[in-house]
């Protein structure tokens, strides 16, 4: 399956997670097949499953492909993810890929905000409308969030399997990071509209640090991982949250 990989993440814009069966997702799913005409959208394995009314006839680049594992080992991370942060399969493996794949995740549905905050560190909220444009600037802008975190996040994750691990230093340098990184979305401040939710930085190494410092059986099977492999799925991302009442706008 590395082939796969390889071919796919240079040209990869983000990860779409969407909540199926939640009235206006579909809007939102073609939303985005208007906004990335000439990049890829992966869509997580088991997001196919469970919502091919969505995706079957839109996957092989029209914007939309079927992701693939990289490797094995996160396949099984993400499974590990699941039940040590208790999300569902189908939120651990968006983000497990999304971090794989150096890409940003699309949540389309308002049922899936809460659990994908639970796995956030820090939030950009908005007190402007965006236009199409300002959608595509900005859809670009948290693209670079996670190239720009990407090396020196995974390579502090790797401290997770360390020994010595401290836990409340790895959580506030973490977050601190993404405080620094809220300054790139100035243009979201510009406004004085009721504010809304645009994006969430969503650091599982972060969660599982935590998880980590409260159950060590936890340490334990994460540190049954390869952190060579696994670390790969554990880089801060950005989560945009796709409003379904602008999506068509």
């Amino acid at each position: 399956m590395f082939w796969k990989y390889a071919a796919l993440v240079k040209n990869l814009r983000g990860v779409v997670l969407p909540s199926p069966g939640e009235e206006g997702v579909g809007e939102g799913v073609q939303w985005l097949t208007e906004r990335f005409r000439y990049r890829n959208v992966g869509v997580p394995p088991s997001v196919v499953s469970k919502a091919p009314e969505f995706f079957e006839k839109r996957l092989g680049g029209k914007p939309f492909v079927e992701l693939a594992y990289p490797v094995e080992e996160l396949k099984r991370f993400a499974d590990f993810v699941s039940k040590a942060l208790s999300v569902s399969v189908d939120v651990a493996e968006a983000v497990v890929l999304a971090s794989a794949y150096v890409s940003p995740i699309l949540v389309i549905g308002r049922s899936l905000v809460e659990e994908v905050e639970k796995l956030s560190i820090h939030s950009i909220w908005s007190n402007t409308q965006l236009d199409a444009s300002g959608w595509r600037l900005h859809l670009r802008i948290a693209d670079y969030t996670v190239l720009d975190f990407y090396s020196k996040s995974v390579e502090e994750s790797t401290s997770l399997w360390e020994e010595r691990f401290n836990p409340s230093a790895f959580v506030d340098k973490r977050a601190k990071a993404a405080q620094r990184d809220e300054k790139r979305y100035w243009r979201l401040k510009r406004g004085e509209g009721e504010p809304w939710l645009f994006m969430l930085y969503v650091d599982l190494a972060s969660c599982l640090a935590k998880a980590m410092d409260r159950n060590p059986s936890v340490a334990e099977e994460l540190r049954s991982f390869s952190p060579d492999t696994c670390s790969a799925a554990l880089c801060i991302e950005s989560a945009v949250l796709v409003p379904l009442q602008r999506a068509t706008s």
